[in-house]
């Protein structure tokens, strides 16, 4: 019996005091959420274009974090899209022979042993890797949308 009265007294208020208390604390929808302006604006980035530097032109980019893969610093526009039948990265980027060697100003960055499998006692690379910009990115000289401390 004590329980039950419990029970239904507990539910009384909570519906009881929710209804008072939502009145008191209604958003504004001009206010809400992380971003500093209305909720119904549509924000649009800046127009920006990609570098027009061609490959073996740009150097090396630094990484995002220790373990990141490599930017590209190229343009890649006329390489995309990058698809299992077609993917012309791997034209100046497949080169086992040159993993681990000092590279010369505008030799291509070889893709690591990471990206290869042994098929039938000969190293190719991985279908799971084909897809290059899954990883790597290219850049453009943008402003950040928002800030970041990582």
């Amino acid at each position: 019996m004590r329980a039950r009265l419990f029970f239904g007294v507990a539910i009384a208020s909570l519906f009881g005091l929710g209804a008072t208390q939502a009145g008191d604390q209604a958003q504004d929808p001009d206010r809400m959420g992380l971003s500093p302006v209305s909720v119904f604006e549509i924000p649009a980035p800046d127009v920006f274009a990609f570098p027009d530097v061609e490959p073996g032109d740009a150097g090396t980019l630094p990484r995002g974090f220790p373990g990141a893969p490599p930017q590209i610093p190229h343009a890649v526009d006329r390489y995309l899209p990058i698809t299992l039948e077609r993917n012309r990265c791997v034209g100046c980027h497949d080169d086992l022979e040159m993993i681990g060697k000092e590279l010369a100003e505008g030799d291509p960055t070889p893709m690591p042993l990471s990206h290869y499998m042994e098929v039938a006692g000969e190293k190719v690379h991985s279908g799971e890797t084909q897809i290059c910009t899954q990883c790597h990115v290219p850049q453009a000289d943008v402003p950040a949308l928002t800030g970041s401390t990582f």
